[in-house]
């Protein structure tokens, strides 16, 4: 982290305090003096021109380079600040060894890393400066160095602004951006008009647009009628669209300072929001929420006691309850003792980027990523790279939901934060995911249903996601990694269970977006399904392992209609014979049966039986056939 100069050290140390005493005429001290007080009056101008008469009239008057040092500094005018020190240090180095210091930090925030090494290199051999400082300058070379790295090794990404229809005088800061990089949500902060006090009075609002011929329109804003008037902010769309986290500061009732607040979409309308709590928040600084793609994990920034110190990155995780988990603090991977804000999780959960201001970067606020190993251990923050990074702030970076494409937040043009469009480049390149959007509907009136849908690895059994359908439009939004078969199962009350199995093992398409329509079938008598994620040992009525997971599901079904009765029939393939297959199918019922019975499924609901190979739904001269062939199937009685 950069540290700034003195500011007020000049100017409130007497002349006789320095190490020792420049032989100067009395004008000159004169001047000197003169321009003390004109600086401390905040007359700069005044005092510099005052200062210029000094030195020129005696060019090895240190205390009065110092002073200009000081005051160009305080002004922002780092280049002429350098110059002065540097005529300072040139005159007697010894004599205000500080002087090198705020020299180095003066390059550093310039953006010169090679010679702000160089001259923390040389203050570090001055044996007479205290160990605080000696610090300070140590951990200050270290960014030094690493901003000569990696200005000197730059990423290679085309880098463009939003327009002007985005970007304004105000601030601007990305939140969403969609798979195709065609819609931008994001956040304006609007300074207000304050007559009653002197403090600055800001107003944040989100806003979306849309492209066109590669154009952003006109942004219009996020219909929230309970924003009104309250502080609002740092905002996080869930990637169905349905959810906004965001950050509410000082709203009756809070638990902190600012608290992190949810509202969900039904029925077009953005419902009031709801304080994730006491889990959540503390009486700290809660604020920048980002919630993961499948909804599992909420990352945000917090000021609360157990961290690293300044801003700590934090993570929740939604609980079967869908109430949040305690917050745990990312680890030393991610967190430091300066500040860590703006996490953003990509859709594979294992690619994380935030701003710090306390890992090595080119300064101020920079971005960095860190990735989740196969022991769900988070790696080392690396920095993303010159030029995405600056010797200015850059504050967040989303993806789109792709991982194509990110946009990032930026003041790096000095007056305020605007929003930059960068395709997305190997250092920061995400794994793959696909996206899964549902719709369930009934099959007969074609109106939506609210479902439970749960995806599960075929493997281990564990749920992967559960989700629900929308009551207003049925729609669901899964995350799924490519490489995998998933068993795939939608219950609902008052239909038939649907079962299915989904693989992505030879997903090599570029595109990452599946769709699908279900259609579930109202109960009746006579309605079948089959449950596809059962599985026997060859030749066998035991059940295998990973089908109890499917049989668990089941239950779930079965207790979610508690008065539907089924009969469960076994069927075979065409080997064996017909003895043995009808024989096998029956046991492979009844195997379903007990598995039932004995996890409180009332036998009077259940009866089983077994058809062999009498009834095929394929062609048994094809493995394929033969596999659907050997299922067990439910009917309604």
């Amino acid at each position: 982290m950069i540290v700034p100069t003195a500011l007020w050290l000049l100017f409130v140390i007497p002349l006789h305090s320095f190490a020792q005493k420049s032989e100067v005429n009395k004008k000159v001290l004169k001047w000197y003096h003169q321009a003390q007080d004109a600086y401390k009056k905040k007359e700069g101008e005044k005092a510099l021109v005052l200062l210029s008469r000094a030195t020129k009239k005696d060019t090895s008057f240190i205390e009065g380079w110092l002073l200009k040092a000081e005051i160009y500094s305080s002004e922002g005018n780092n280049q002429k600040a350098i110059a002065a020190y540097r005529h300072a240090l040139d005159i007697n180095p010894d004599f205000f060894p500080p002087a090198g210091y705020f020299m180095g930090n003066l390059l550093l925030s310039s953006g010169k890393y090679s010679q702000a090494a160089d001259a923390f290199r040389e203050f570090l051999t001055n044996n007479n400066i205290s160990p605080a400082l000696k610090a300070k300058a140590t951990k200050q070379l270290v960014w030094a160095k690493a901003g000569k790295k990696l200005m000197e090794n730059p990423v290679f990404v085309t880098i463009k602004k939003a327009n002007s229809l985005i970007n304004t005088t105000e601030d601007e800061y990305v939140n969403y951006l969609s798979s195709n990089n065609q819609k931008l949500v994001f956040t304006r902060k609007v300074k207000l008009p304050n007559t009653e006090t002197s403090r600055d009075i800001y107003r944040e609002q989100f806003y979306e647009s849309v492209k066109q011929d590669s154009n952003w329109q006109q942004p219009v804003t996020l219909n929230l009628p309970w924003a009104q008037n309250k502080n609002v902010g740092a905002m996080s769309l869930t990637a169905d669209g349905k959810d906004i986290y965001f950050t509410g500061c000082r709203w009756p009732g809070s638990i902190g300072r600012c608290d992190l607040y949810n509202s969900h979409l039904k029925n077009g309308t953005w419902q009031i929001p709801v304080n994730l709590g006491k889990s959540v928040n503390s009486p700290a600084w809660e604020s920048q929420p980002f919630v993961s793609a499948d909804g599992k994990y909420l990352l945000f920034a917090s000021t609360r006691p157990g961290g690293y110190g300044g801003s700590d990155i934090w993570m929740s995780v939604k609980l079967k309850n869908n109430q949040w988990s305690s917050p745990v603090n990312l680890g030393d991977s991610i967190n430091t003792s300066g500040n860590e804000m703006a996490p953003s999780l990509y859709a594979d959960n294992k690619t994380l980027v935030f701003s710090s201001d306390g890992h090595p970067g080119l300064g101020k606020q920079d971005l960095f990523i860190a990735r989740k190993n196969s022991a769900g251990i988070w790696q080392k923050a690396e920095n993303i790279g010159y030029p995405v990074n600056t010797k200015y702030n850059e504050i967040n970076l989303i993806y789109s939901l792709n991982g194509k494409y990110a946009a990032i937040s930026s003041d790096r043009e000095q007056h305020n934060f605007d929003i930059y469009e960068i395709p997305v480049y190997p250092k920061i390149k995400p794994e793959r995911i696909l996206f899964f959007h549902g719709k369930v509907i009934d099959k007969k009136t074609g109106k939506p249903v609210s479902a439970q849908v749960i995806l599960t690895d075929v493997t281990t059994g564990l749920k992967l996601s559960i989700r629900h359908s929308a009551p207003d439009d049925g729609t669901f939004l899964m995350i799924m990694e490519p490489r995998q078969t998933y068993a795939f199962n939608i219950l609902s009350k008052g239909y038939l269970m649907l079962s299915d199995k989904y693989s992505v093992e030879n997903l090599i398409s570029d595109s990452l977006h599946i769709t699908k329509t279900f259609r579930l079938t109202p109960i009746k008598q006579g309605g079948r399904f089959t449950l596809k994620n059962l599985y026997f040992e060859t030749d066998s009525p035991e059940l295998k392992g990973k089908s109890f997971f499917e049989l668990n599901k089941l239950i779930t079904y079965l207790n979610l209609n508690p008065s539907l009765k089924l009969e469960i029939r076994g069927h075979t393939d065409n080997r064996g014979s017909t003895k043995h297959n009808l024989s096998l199918s029956r046991q492979r019922a009844k195997a379903v049966y007990d598995y039932l019975t004995a996890h409180n499924i009332k036998a009077e609901r259940l009866s089983y039986s077994g058809y062999g190979a009498s009834q095929p739904v394929a062609d048994n001269s094809t493995s394929e056939g033969k596999a659907k062939n050997r299922r067990v199937e439910l009917i309604v009685k």
